[in-house]
């Protein structure tokens, strides 16, 4: 054992007495040391919980999350902005692009050349606030499309007007009934120089009673139809005018389609019973036979060539569109009248046997089929490869040396039914050569003026649905051609179809193009990005 010497005895209870010293000093003072002490401890634990990476990459994921949905919400704010300053820039997603502008109304907006103003005579909030009453979304709608059409042209303007406040807006259209319900005024569109005209309720939306409830509900929108017409109306240098007989067991139920799709061409249309004292209107451009029941009298039949031959300055046109039946008694008067324009109908409808001429309607039904052009008069800007539709069509026959063009032909393998026909065993042969399903013969009486005479085989193409509701035909486009040019009717021939309740239903697979990216970039990548770093945070918390 080593023995300690006095040296490092004296040292060790120095050094004792130093701590001893230090540790009564520390008592002695009021325990701010100690509370220090523990404030310090607490601070490191807090910045140790901060800058530990469990923290760090959790509230970074929240932070990104949240810095995206404020870019998401910012982002959408600015397109409601853009939306609301430039209507063209939404998107349609409606089943059957109910919010879309059609391409006619794109055309003939376009086109406007002098000012439009159309005014709504109500408020945006009021107006939109009755879609609620019909759980559809029409009056949105409605106002959508003013918006858009006033994008498309500056010669276009939309604006609501308070009838209320400002009585000399109401003063200057004063034969206008303004009011803002059923068949009184709710819109006026105004193209300057005292022409306008006033629009209704009755005139923007087709109602009908819902036997179920009682009550009045909305079938379908016709704003974009009626807001068209008035404008076409109202910009056309001569608007034509035309005329539908109604004598000959003829009622307006059997023209009624064509004439709303002539009302809709901006044509100003009336009737006539030539079995009356009455005779052709003298500003007749176009008359319309549609149907007889009866043969045609010989007092009419006068009256009909009275009026052809009063083509002097502008053309005369008269078009017979024979029942799909056959008239008991047959019809010598209306027949011997065409001969003299060497024209016969057949007793037979063609019955189509080439495959590619039938239609997706009825494949199966050989007197549904389409038909080519033959003559490219009337053909200007019509797709020639959208073939016009028709139903239980006459086969129509030129006689010997006539001078009569055909319009409308079948295929060549196009064979013929009789209209007495127990089955198929009594189809007729054809003759290897194209029938024919509308004619036409015209007699120059002037320089550039004709008087004419048409024959369209097929109630059903124009008296039917193939007319407007079959946008896979072009049987609006080439009869509206065919009518305008005949009647020397300018302006843009326009097709407008109505929107339906069943358009509202969301389908994707029926929107636009540019219905994807919108999609993309405003629903799915911010969902997307939401979901990852809601798993990625929770992994890491359990970590």
């Amino acid at each position: 054992m080593f023995k300690k010497n006095k040296k490092e005895d004296f040292l060790a209870t120095e050094i004792e007495k130093d701590i001893k010293a230090d540790e009564t000093s520390t008592d002695e003072v009021t325990g701010k040391e100690e509370t220090s002490d523990v404030e310090v401890k607490k601070q490191s634990k807090i910045k140790k919980i901060l800058h530990s990476r469990k923290f760090s990459k959790g509230w970074l994921s929240i932070a990104i999350i949240a810095v995206f949905l404020a870019c998401v919400v910012a982002v959408n704010i600015i397109a409601s902005v853009l939306e609301n300053k430039f209507p063209s820039l939404s998107v349609d997603i409606t089943s059957s692009n109910m919010y879309q502008l059609q391409d006619d109304t794109k055309k003939l907006c376009k086109n406007v050349n002098q000012d439009i103003d159309i005014y709504l005579l109500t408020d945006e909030d009021t107006f939109t606030s009755y879609d609620s009453s019909f759980g559809v979304a029409y009056f949105s709608q409605a106002i959508q499309f003013f918006k858009e059409i006033a994008a498309l042209n500056s010669h276009i303007t939309f604006k609501f007007e308070d009838t209320s406040s400002n009585p000399s807006f109401a003063k200057k259209y004063s034969n206008l009934n303004l009011t803002t319900s059923g068949s009184s005024t709710i819109c006026v569109i105004d193209a300057g120089n005292d022409r306008y005209k006033g629009l209704s309720m009755t005139d923007f939306f087709e109602t009908e009673n819902d036997s179920s409830t009682g009550y009045t509900k909305i079938k379908s929108s016709k704003v974009e139809q009626a807001v068209c017409t008035a404008i076409l109306g109202l910009t056309k240098k001569n608007v034509a005018k035309a005329c539908f007989v109604t004598s000959s067991g003829v009622t307006s139920a059997y023209f009624s389609k064509l004439k709303t799709f002539l009302d809709n061409q901006a044509y100003s249309t009336s009737t006539v019973d030539l079995d009356s004292n009455n005779k052709v209107p003298n500003d007749c451009d176009i008359l319309f036979f549609v149907a007889p029941t009866t043969d045609i009298s010989e007092q009419a039949l006068k009256k009909v060539n009275d009026y052809l031959n009063t083509a002097k300055k502008s053309n005369k046109t008269f078009v017979y569109i024979p029942a799909p039946a056959v008239i008991d008694g047959g019809t010598p008067n209306m027949d011997s009248f065409l001969e003299e324009q060497g024209i016969k109908i057949d007793n037979k409808w063609i019955y189509e046997e080439d495959n590619d001429y039938l239609t997706p309607l009825s494949p199966n039904d050989n007197r549904l089929s389409t038909f080519d052009y033959d003559d490219s008069d009337f053909t200007d800007g019509i797709d020639s490869s959208t073939k016009v539709a028709m139903f239980d069509t006459w086969n129509i026959t030129l006689t010997k040396g006539s001078s009569a063009k055909v319009l409308l032909k079948s295929s060549k393998k196009a064979d013929l039914l009789p209209t007495d026909a127990k089955s198929t065993d009594d189809i007729k042969k054809g003759s290897g050569k194209a029938l024919n399903g509308a004619v036409i013969n015209q007699s120059e009486v002037s320089d550039g003026v004709n008087k004419n005479v048409v024959v369209i085989g097929s109630y059903d193409a124009l008296c039917g649905d193939l007319l407007t509701n079959y946008s896979q035909y072009n049987n609006s486009k080439y009869f509206a051609n065919l009518f305008n040019l005949l009647t020397e009717n300018d302006g843009e021939t326009i097709t407008i179809n109505s929107a339906t309740a069943s358009d509202t239903s969301l389908g994707l697979e029926a929107a636009s193009d540019a219905l994807f990216p919108t999609i993309l970039f405003v629903g799915i990548i911010p969902i997307g990005v939401l979901i990852l770093g809601i798993v990625i945070w929770a992994v890491r918390r359990k970590k």
